[in-house]
């Protein structure tokens, strides 16, 4: 039974692996196996079968795995029977056309934001993400919501090795990065400039469960577009789709 679980273990490893790795172009079968430290021999005979049943897609001249179309036909069936990503999607959608510019709703997996759900701007500028995507969470807006009701203790247990840095402008000090979560307890409005990316910035707030963050809610925007007007508009827009997506977590 014990054998089972790990192989069962293993598919995950090697879907996640695919899904969210940073090598876009995939992965072959010996960086699979280094990057989860397992033999090659132990792997090949799963990642066969999930592309011989079309789960990972094979390419022979690159010798690299990616998610195959099967997986995504599975993710697809949940996205059109999720109630609550349908109405989030079209919460988003207004709030895009009211604003113009690209909203997101990411979660908490670990110290790193996952983005979840996306409407682009329809601007020709705009930030460049994707669901899936993770970035760590003190350098972005959604990372601040979602970490807003962490103590000072849990935040440095939480970035024992390092608080990342992309930009020059991300926070890496713990008590600045503190002192902004009690603001954003007190306002529901967590705020980053160009801490993950030079010349965009984003504006979010979290969307609370049982007293707890489970969710963010963001406006991404180029700075050049930003005036202190827009910034208000995003903050009414923000908290008025909060207590929408609140009610429907």
């Amino acid at each position: 039974m014990a054998q089972e679980h790990r192989s069962t273990q293993r598919v995950l490893d090697i879907f996640e692996l695919l899904a969210f790795g940073e090598r876009s172009t995939g992965y072959t079968l010996t960086e699979i196996a280094t990057e989860l430290q397992v033999p090659k021999s132990s792997i090949f005979p799963i990642i066969h079968t999930l592309a011989a049943n079309r789960y990972l897609r094979y390419n022979s001249d690159t010798a690299r795995y990616r998610i195959g179309r099967r997986a995504f036909e599975i993710g697809n069936t949940y996205v059109k029977n999720d109630i609550f990503y349908s109405q989030a999607i079209s919460i988003m959608q207004d709030i895009v056309h009211h604003c113009s510019e690209t909203c997101h709703i990411g979660e908490l997996q670990g110290r790193d934001v996952q983005y979840l759900m996306k409407v682009e701007s329809p601007e020709p500028i705009g930030m460049v993400s994707a669901p899936g995507k993770r970035l760590p969470a003190n350098c972005t807006a959604l990372g601040k919501a979602l970490l807003c009701e962490h103590t000072l203790a849990e935040l440095k247990t939480l970035f024992s090795d390092g608080f990342p840095r992309l930009t020059k402008h991300s926070i890496v000090d713990a008590n600045v990065l503190y002192q902004q979560l009690l603001d954003v307890r007190q306002t529901a409005i967590a705020r980053e400039k160009e801490e993950n990316y030079e010349f965009v910035q984003c504006i979010a707030t979290p969307l609370y469960k049982n007293g707890k963050p489970v969710l963010a809610l963001s406006v991404s925007f180029p700075t050049f577009r930003y005036t202190e007007e827009k910034g208000r508009q995003f903050e009414k827009l923000l908290l008025e789709a909060k207590m929408s997506l609140e009610a429907i977590i």
